[in-house]
């Protein structure tokens, strides 16, 4: 059941000012995550942050590696509200959620599945372990519960789950969670598809395979130290400036090359395909990590001559040492504003590259782009994966445990 939040229901503390924020975003639909929402302290799990930053609309860390590297956050307001519909729990569910960060999502899933539900939370840090028991003891929670184990692995003494959840991103399905679902239950896993182009999945059995009955885009901190790490490697661009190139094991690409690309002579070419206000990022996105070897790559930061299409940076395409990465230029036209996408290539290889990317969104554009329908997905492992096949097969993705099959359909 839904229910709608009006502006009778005014907002007397931070916690009714988020839930009513996330019903006008349209990130948060049902009655019980709004009351979930709305009884949950949020600063109440994140000591020592002061209360704009805690309610504010971005990820607060909680925790880095030793080199600096964000390892742990509590996830955005709506990106914690999107994955709880996509879960759908119910009063009674059972469910295990990977990650616990500072338990502030277990405590929104136990009132969810309140009264009748249980929640455990998992996290490979004894540290975070400690810190969601604390905060969730202190908030009077009785049926969420904080537990050290491998995400990947679940918690098979409690199974099977009308309902589990990762908050972290994964590489590929952990194939061990599958059997811990009860029949009737759905998987919400945040799982890369090639370089950092990630989507939130939502599976349900179909069969002997895996139907999607939710799909939205997030990116989410890797799954670490279990059966299913998601290793990646961050390569700082040489010269002035703080750009890094996000790189993963299954990317064909010389790393010690790419530290001096963007110092090599750039090629720009423009695509003729024009995004305007509003226009979704996502499905280009899509698109180019299927068609291209080695997906796409983040390119954050900034450094002189380096113009990206975002103010945080880019997304790129890699080839062996040359990469391409996209850009924008604004105009105006008889619809009015517009940015033009682009494409600049450096690298030995990266004029080949660009042109390459351009042409690939120029096909995606004529196949009807962002006015084009959403594409579905589909889902298989172990011997059942060879049933899933695509008329293209630049869309079936293999990984090691898991196929995915992404399924485009054409305007009109």
């Amino acid at each position: 059941m839904e229910t709608t939040v009006t502006a009778s229901t005014a907002p007397t503390n931070p916690n009714e000012a988020l839930a009513q924020r996330l019903v006008d975003s349209g990130h948060l639909r049902s009655a019980a995550a709004i009351d979930a929402f709305r009884s949950t302290d949020r600063h109440a799990f994140l000591p020592g942050v002061d209360l704009e930053s805690a309610y504010k609309e971005d990820a607060v860390p909680i925790k880095h590696e030793e080199y600096g590297e964000m390892i742990s956050c509590i996830s955005a307001p709506s990106i914690v509200a999107t994955q709880l519909e996509q879960l759908g729990a119910r009063a009674g569910h059972k469910v295990v959620e990977a990650g616990a960060a500072t338990g502030y999502n277990a405590a929104l899933l136990r009132k969810i599945v309140s009264p009748g539900g249980q929640v455990w939370t998992l996290d490979v840090d004894q540290d975070l372990v400690a810190g969601a028991s604390k905060h969730l003891a202190e908030a009077g929670v009785d049926n969420a519960t904080a537990v050290r184990a491998d995400g990947a692995a679940g918690l098979p003494e409690h199974a099977p789950y009308d309902r589990i959840i990762f908050t972290v991103g994964s590489g590929d399905v952990p194939v061990k969670i599958l059997d811990q679902l009860a029949p009737g239950g759905r998987l919400v896993l945040p799982m890369r598809i090639r370089g950092s182009i990630s989507r939130s999945f939502a599976f349900e059995r179909d069969g002997d395979t895996w139907k999607t009955v939710s799909c939205e885009m997030a990116t989410f901190i890797p799954l670490r130290k279990g059966v299913c790490d998601d290793v990646y490697t961050l390569v700082p661009m040489a010269g002035e400036g703080n750009v890094r190139l996000e790189t993963f094991s299954e990317q064909d690409v010389d790393r010690d090359a790419l530290r001096t690309v963007l110092d090599q002579q750039q090629t720009k070419l423009y695509t003729g395909v024009k995004f305007r206000q509003g226009s979704a990022w996502e499905w280009l996105y899509l698109y180019l990590a299927c068609v291209l070897p080695n997906g796409l790559s983040r390119l954050p930061g900034q450094r002189t001559g380096f113009t990206p299409h975002f103010g945080w940076g880019s997304m790129a395409a890699l080839d062996g040492g040359s990469l391409a990465y996209l850009t924008i230029r604004e105009g105006e036209d008889e619809k009015g504003r517009h940015w033009e996408v682009g494409v600049i290539g450096h690298g030995e290889g990266g004029a080949g590259l660009a042109e390459r990317v351009v042409d690939e969104i120029r096909a995606w554009d004529a196949t009807g782009g962002n006015d084009a329908p959403e594409p579905g997905f589909r889902m298989a492992v172990a011997d059942s994966r060879d049933r899933l096949t695509a008329g293209d097969p630049r869309f079936v993705v293999d990984k090691p445990y898991s196929r995915l099959v992404v399924d485009w359909a054409r305007k009109g």
